[in-house]
């Protein structure tokens, strides 16, 4: 594993674990025959003398580094790979709460301010009996929408939106909130993300598919949020509602390129991906249940550079999804290894169905 004098001088100043890691890999594979600067050589080899790690340079050996610095290498590395461990430990056992099978609520069905905003006199069709519903049919997590960018309230209806959380908890239910920034207004976004974690529910998602604002701004205003939302609130789960991959990586490539993954990754614990394999057509070989959650999920865990990124996958739309959907979606996700399941949204799903999703309780 040859490592250029320009990585080596750059890992020696700045301490960089990555390359030190690398140096590491190299004096074990290659056990630093004992040798003494000056020497000829040949490649850029390593080897040491009774104080330095060499590296063979233009034909001779020359010094490198002292034990000292490799010493401190070792400690740095040591460390970053504790702290990382930690990180990645604290963030699993916040993503567990999204464990296991989900429905969701958006502001269109329950909230009678939204609805009355968007046709007046409208009622609610949500009523808080579908909670028994919910729950009887084998759903553990609502995760509920709180408020929207449109109207100034922090969270909407805040007397109902309390009851229905409660009668949530009453049935043992875990509730998460969601809320889907437009990126026009930060301090708005921020406003209402903190009044939904007064609520005291048990995480919180950021629905990211708002493309209102020009593609640069719009990533620096969610890599800014969730930047914001993970610092102000360290020890809330927080779930990243993604667009799916296939969408954006395959057959749009203009809906949201340079999508900031990478940006995002330590940020988020619970990755969901919107795999609504009922948005695709049947000529476009993607209306199918399993093929598309599996890509999705696959497609995330890609972007992320991690494997084991967690996930939860976000199948429907329910009205137009058959059994056979439903079952490709659970067995995709099974195979996966997603943490969880869940159906948008509940207003559109049968008990039936909730009952499918019955090999990803937790």
């Amino acid at each position: 594993m040859p490592i250029s004098p320009r990585s080596l001088f750059r890992a020696r100043n700045r301490m960089l674990p990555v390359i030190a890691l690398s140096i590491v890999m190299v004096f074990v594979a290659t056990a630093c025959p004992l040798t003494k600067a000056g020497r000829k050589c040949s490649g850029q080899g390593w080897a040491r003398d009774s104080t330095h790690i060499l590296q063979c340079r233009a034909g001779k050996y020359a010094k490198a580094l002292t034990f000292g610095d490799y010493a401190r290498f070792l400690d740095a590395v040591n460390q970053q790979k504790a702290a990382e461990e930690a990180r990645r430990n604290s963030s699993l056992a916040r993503a567990d709460v999204m464990r296991g099978t989900g429905t969701w609520v958006d502001v269109y069905d329950w909230s009678p301010t939204f609805i009355n905003f968007k046709s007046a006199g409208a009622k609610p069709k949500f009523t808080l009996d579908r909670i028994d519903r919910m729950r009887d049919a084998g759903i553990s997590t609502l995760y509920i929408q709180t408020a929207k960018a449109e109207l100034p309230d922090a969270v909407l209806d805040r007397d109902l939106l309390v009851a229905i959380v409660n009668k949530a908890r009453q049935r043992g239910m875990r509730v998460i909130g969601w809320y889907l920034p437009n990126f026009n207004d930060p301090a708005g976004d921020q406003m209402r993300l903190s009044a939904m974690v007064d609520l005291g529910l048990d995480g919180i998602g950021l629905d990211i598919e708002s493309t209102v604002t020009e593609l640069g701004l719009r990533n620096q205003r969610l890599v800014e949020l969730s930047k914001w939302l993970r610092a102000t609130y360290p020890s809330t789960p927080l779930a990243a509602i993604v667009l799916p991959p296939v969408v954006t990586d395959v057959l749009n490539l203009k809906y949201w390129p340079q999508f900031p993954w990478l940006d995002l990754k330590p940020l988020f614990d619970v990755w969901m991906p919107m795999a609504y394999w009922t948005n695709r057509t049947p000529a476009s070989g993607w209306r199918d249940g399993y093929k598309y959650t599996t890509a999705n999920i696959d497609r995330v865990r890609a972007n992320l550079g991690d494997p084991n990124a967690v996930v939860h996958a976000v199948g429907g739309l329910s009205d137009t999804a058959t059994a056979a959907d439903i079952a490709g979606f659970v067995q995709a996700s099974v195979e996966r290894g997603a943490i969880g399941a869940s159906l948008y949204d509940d207003m559109i799903s049968s008990t039936d169905q909730y009952g499918q999703l019955a090999p990803m309780a937790r």
